[in-house]
């Protein structure tokens, strides 16, 4: 009996163990969520007379050939919606985003926006919440209201905050995307 109660306890030292190393693993494992504005400014066009959310759509599918990266769209609501970009209408509830990632399970946030939120208090709640880094590109001028809090949002969570146009070439700003995003993000 006593050698039956040595296997027993091994093996469930050896399963504790196998559990606290497969906790550890996921732990580390970066599980992306890329959140795109789809708000009505996104309607705009840019200096090259593009709409704004047409150049994104180029960005994200460029960015899924090589980062099966999940993707979703947010303005008065949230929805995962892989490549399938909607048309931009509503506001910018960029706290419901964030907070989406959060159910999602999602440990770091790449934020491609081009206005500041319908509530920024609401949006750094939810970003203290959500504990894990948050990206920002922001489509805009370097300078504007809307580029200030997404550098503010970004530090406050240890991301980065980049500033783009989106003219030129959509395979430069789906480079830089994926960067953030690495080889060791988990499809969620």
């Amino acid at each position: 009996m006593t050698t039956n109660a040595l296997t027993v306890t091994d093996s469930l030292t050896k399963t504790t163990q196998r559990s606290s190393l497969d906790e550890l693993v996921t732990a580390r494992t970066k599980r992306s969520l890329l959140l795109v504005d789809v708000s009505g400014s996104m309607d705009h066009r840019t200096s090259e007379g593009l709409r704004k959310i047409d150049q994104l759509r180029n960005v994200v599918r460029d960015l899924l050939e090589t980062h099966p990266v999940p993707v979703a769209a947010f303005s008065d609501s949230v929805r995962l919606v892989g490549d399938h970009i909607p048309e931009p209408s509503g506001s910018t509830r960029l706290d419901s985003a964030i907070s989406f990632g959060r159910r999602q399970e999602a440990n770091h946030l790449v934020v491609v926006t081009d206005g500041e939120p319908d509530s920024k208090t609401a949006a750094l709640e939810e970003a203290r919440l959500f504990g894990g880094a948050i990206d920002v590109f922001y489509i805009g001028d370097p300078g504007s209201r809307g580029a200030e809090f997404c550098a503010q949002l970004a530090k406050a969570t240890g991301g980065s905050c980049g500033i783009t146009d989106l003219t030129g070439e959509p395979k430069k700003l789906a480079a830089g995307i994926a960067g953030l995003l690495g080889a060791a993000s988990e499809v969620l």
